[in-house]
C-alpha cells in the first residue's frame, strides 16, 4: 500500500513540474512575441527592447521629443495605454474616401539629395490605383521614370520654365510639375504654415508637402543636449496626419509628417511654423503645398496639363533646393 502511494505522489509531482515548465515557456513565448516588430512596419526599430514597443523609422532611434507622443505599437500588457498612446488621426477616413491609399511604412531616401524623390515615391505609393499595392522599389522606378519624361519632353511645355532634375534635391516647380505627372493636383501653396488652411485640407482628404528647415524641425524633437545648429538645409517631407488640440485654434493642432530622413513623427503646429520660417529667413524659401487625387487627370496630355497648372501654386514657396539628408542628433547636414 505505501508503495502504491508513493508512485501516485511521484506522479502527481512530476505532473506538476510539467505543468510548470509549460507555463514558463508560454510565458517566454508571448514576451518574444511582444517584442517583435509588427508586421506592416518591417523597418520598424525598437525604442526599448524591455518595454517591447516599436517606432516606424529607419533609424537605429528616432529623433523625438520629451512628452511628445511618438508612433508606437501598442503597450506590452500590464503597461499603462495612456503613457504610450498615439494621436488620433483625423485625417485618414477622408483620405480613404478621397482615393489614397497610403502605406503604413515611410519611406526613405537613398542618397544625400534625396528627399525629393523620397517624398514623391510615399506619395506614388499612396494615390496608386493598381489592384496590388506598389512596393516602394516599383514607385520609385515610376517616380524616376516620370522625372525622366518631364526632363526630356518637348510636349510637357515645362521645359521653357522649370529643369526636372530629382539627382540634386528639388524645387517647389519641380514638386509641382513631378505632382502634375502623377495625377496630383496641388491645391495651393503657402509660405508658410496656414494651419487653418493646412488642418482644414487634411480633414477633406487632402495630403501636404512641407519645404522646412531640416534643423529647425528636428530640434523640436529632441531634447536640449542632443539639439544641432540651429539652422540645417532645405527639406522636403510630407504632411499626412492631423490631431486637434484641445482648443478651438488650429494653432494647437499636431501634425503627422513622413521625414524621409527620421521617420514618421507628431509635430506641434508651433515646431512646424517655426522651421518653415526658419527656412524662409535662411534659405529664401520654404513653406506648404496642399495636394489632392485629381481623378480626371488619366491621360498623358491631361497629366501634363496638369503639371503646367500646378506651377501657378508654387511659387510662394520660392526657388530654393530641398535637399537635406542627415540626422541633425549627429550635429551634421549635407
Amino acid at each position: 500500500m505505501a508503495l502504491n502511494i508513493g508512485s501516485k505522489l511521484d506522479s502527481v509531482m512530476a505532473r506538476i513540474r510539467q505543468a510548470t515548465e509549460q507555463a514558463r515557456a508560454e510565458m517566454a513565448a508571448a514576451a518574444q512575441s511582444v517584442k517583435e516588430p509588427l508586421p506592416d512596419a518591417p523597418d520598424a526599430k525598437p525604442l526599448n527592447a524591455a518595454e517591447g514597443r516599436y517606432l516606424d523609422s529607419f533609424e537605429e532611434e528616432r529623433a523625438k521629443k520629451m512628452g511628445l507622443p511618438s508612433l508606437a505599437a501598442p503597450p506590452p500588457p500590464g503597461t499603462d495605454p495612456a503613457a504610450s498612446a498615439v494621436p488620433a488621426n483625423e485625417a485618414t477616413q477622408a483620405q480613404k474616401e478621397q482615393g489614397w491609399n497610403a502605406p503604413q511604412t515611410t519611406v526613405a531616401q537613398t542618397s544625400k539629395k534625396g528627399c525629393a524623390e523620397a517624398t514623391l515615391t510615399y506619395l506614388e505609393q499612396s494615390s496608386a490605383e493598381e489592384a496590388v499595392p506598389l512596393t516602394q522599389q516599383e514607385a520609385r522606378d515610376k517616380v524616376r521614370n516620370k522625372a525622366d519624361t518631364l526632363a526630356t519632353s518637348e510636349t510637357a511645355g515645362v521645359k521653357d520654365r522649370v529643369q526636372v532634375n530629382l539627382d540634386d534635391g528639388a524645387t517647389p516647380d519641380e514638386m509641382g510639375a513631378m505632382l502634375g505627372s502623377m495625377g496630383i493636383k496641388v491645391t495651393n501653396g503657402f509660405d508658410e504654415c496656414n494651419t487653418d488652411a493646412l488642418s482644414g485640407a487634411l480633414k477633406h482628404g487632402q495630403m501636404a508637402l512641407a519645404l522646412v528647415d531640416s534643423n529647425a524641425l528636428l530640434n523640436t524633437t529632441l531634447a536640449e543636449g542632443e539639439k544641432g545648429p540651429e539652422s540645417g538645409e532645405l527639406h522636403w517631407l510630407t504632411i499626412d496626419g492631423v490631431n486637434p488640440g484641445k482648443t478651438k485654434s488650429t494653432d494647437d493642432d499636431l501634425y503627422r509628417v513622413r521625414d524621409p530622413v527620421n521617420g514618421a513623427y507628431w509635430v506641434k503646429a508651433s515646431d512646424l511654423k517655426k522651421s518653415i520660417a526658419q527656412a524662409q529667413e535662411k534659405h529664401d524659401s520654404g513653406g506648404v503645398m496642399t495636394v489632392k487625387k485629381d481623378g480626371a487627370a488619366k491621360t498623358k496630355e491631361q497629366r501634363e496639363a496638369l503639371a503646367r497648372t500646378n506651377l501657378e501654386h508654387t511659387q510662394p514657396l520660392g526657388k530654393g533646393n530641398g535637399g537635406a539628408s542627415r540626422r541633425m542628433s549627429v550635429s551634421e547636414s549635407s
